[in-house]
């Protein structure tokens, strides 16, 4: 009988089997949505390592600088998150001039730029493997500027080698998507103020975490206003006691998020 090799014959190459134990999982639910005087954008914390663990680690990557603010989350493989992120944030930040005109398309072009690079680098070379070990990530993206020549802010989503503005309402990614989706046409509205939109983003993010399994931990959000001159997130001492008032307000009466008081 002839022994087995202990390696493949020239030519043939073994598929590798990205599925180790301490690949990070892609479930998660994270959220942005424009009303009328900023944008909200949010993310559970709960990061699973499959097969092996669950932890609480920051989703939102944020930068400032000189009227420039960014912030970045996302779905999909941690690491390629961070990785893309990094890349989004140094073309943004790279000639950026206080005193410069850059247009809104103009940032989506830049970001457009990047996402297809990286794309072709860290995600095409995988087209061959089945797709549930593939690698990918979906982006929000907030962009503010408020400098001496701009004054803006826009939402933006990256899935594979496509950047859209959202110019109107609001998009979810990650596994809870779909009722959050559901949560976020039915309490969130374009038209609310920025304090109001707040409060009924916590409340989608509450019931997502709570129903959809793989999204938990706590909620981290991000606010940005240039008409409010505010960048920035809250306490998460603050978010739970909103969240231990919504599960106790269940247990009596529905209440309408957008109308139990201001937070900020």
């Amino acid at each position: 009988m002839t022994p087995k090799p202990l390696y493949p014959a020239p030519g043939l190459h073994p598929k590798p089997n990205p599925r180790w134990h301490g690949r990070k999982s892609k479930m998660t639910i994270a959220a942005g949505f424009v009303c009328l005087d900023g944008i909200v954008l949010c993310a559970d914390t709960q990061e699973t390592i499959t097969g092996y663990t669950k932890t609480n680690t920051d989703k939102i990557r944020r930068m400032e600088d000189h009227g420039l603010c960014v912030a970045i989350t996302g779905a999909g493989d941690t690491e390629l998150i961070e990785t893309v992120g990094e890349r989004i944030e140094r073309a943004l930040f790279w000639e950026y001039m206080p005193t410069t005109v850059r247009m809104p398309d103009q940032v989506r072009d830049i970001i457009q730029q990047e996402v297809s690079a990286s794309f072709k680098r860290y995600i095409l070379p995988y087209a061959s493997f089945p797709k549930d070990d593939r690698p990918w990530c979906d982006l929000l993206i907030v962009v503010t500027v408020k400098n001496e020549v701009n004054n803006y802010e826009c939402l933006y989503r990256a899935s594979g080698t496509t950047v859209r503005e959202i110019k109107f309402g609001g998009d979810c990614v990650g596994s809870g998507l779909i009722l959050a989706k559901s949560l976020m046409e039915r309490f969130c509205d374009s038209f609310m103020d920025l304090d109001e939109l707040v409060l009924a983003i916590i409340y989608v993010m509450f019931q997502t975490k709570k129903w959809v399994d793989g999204c938990g931990g706590k909620t981290d959000i991000v606010v940005s206003s240039y008409k409010r001159d505010m960048f920035g997130g809250f306490s998460s001492n603050d978010i739970e006691a909103l969240e231990r008032q919504f599960e106790s307000c269940e247990d009596t009466v529905v209440v309408h998020p957008a109308r139990t008081g201001h937070l900020i």
